[in-house]
């Protein structure tokens, strides 16, 4: 039997990537979108070149979706493996601290905070029975002159804490499931405007980085890994200290 796993806004970007080359190494392929006939045109494409793969509905605005989508899954794919957190929102990548305004500061939380975290609770149920790992898509929290988008980081930086506190409680718990966030580096992709320049990566080559994390033996719990020529772990953990 293959591995399955679940990777949310696999439609496009780097979360169709890594379901492309996941599904070319043998993976079952559950693809999580919000949009469903953007989500069949994705796995159209990737039927198209081999891979077995299934259309999950996901919305981060309606944890109702999610709810929905677990309960499912614990029932026709209860192997499930690995959990990937793909889907969030940019929020206005311009906008100052002080232009920030409170409905984009609370949009981008709900999506990659609050939906990240009834995301995780919802499949750890079906994770620990399989020792499965949960991979958070994220950046470090803290921005650099290059790239220093408010709301963006904000959420971002909160997500990094959650990873270490579930994993920090699933360690103490003894639940049997590995968290660890995962930063590809810069990758260009819609959610930047297609940025391009010399810091850069190919939606291929940041996918790759990820899929060589998901498939490694080594346990990262807690931690966010940050690529720096290559995946490495982070020595002290970049939020929380």
């Amino acid at each position: 039997m293959s591995e399955t796993v679940l990777i949310t806004g696999a439609n496009k970007g780097i979360g169709f990537e890594i379901a492309r080359q996941l599904g070319q190494k043998g993976w079952t392929i559950l693809l999580g979108a919000r949009n469903k006939e953007r989500g069949l045109a994705a796995v159209n494409k990737l039927q198209a070149v081999g891979v077995t793969v299934e259309l999950v509905m996901i919305d981060l605005n309606d944890l109702e979706t999610i709810h929905v989508a677990a309960d499912k899954i614990a029932n026709v794919h209860p192997e499930l493996k690995v959990l990937v957190n793909n889907a969030g929102i940019p929020g206005d990548m311009e906008a100052e601290p002080l232009e920030t305004k409170t409905t984009d500061l609370q949009a981008t939380l709900d999506v990659n905070v609050t939906g990240n975290f009834e995301l995780i609770k919802s499949f750890t149920p079906i994770l620990q029975k399989n020792h499965g790992r949960i991979v958070n898509m994220t950046i470090p929290a803290t921005g650099n002159r290059f790239f220093h988008p408010f709301a963006y980081c904000v959420s971002k930086s909160a997500l990094n804490q959650m990873t270490k506190m579930f994993g920090d409680s699933f360690k103490s718990q003894h639940i049997p499931v590995e968290i660890f966030g995962a930063v590809p580096g810069g990758v260009t992709t819609d959610l930047n405007h297609h940025m391009d320049n010399r810091f850069m990566r190919s939606v291929e080559d940041g996918a790759g980085s990820v899929v060589k994390l998901i498939l490694d033996h080594h346990n990262h719990q807690g931690k966010i890994m940050v690529r720096f020529g290559g995946l490495k772990l982070v020595k002290k953990v970049i939020v929380g200290h």
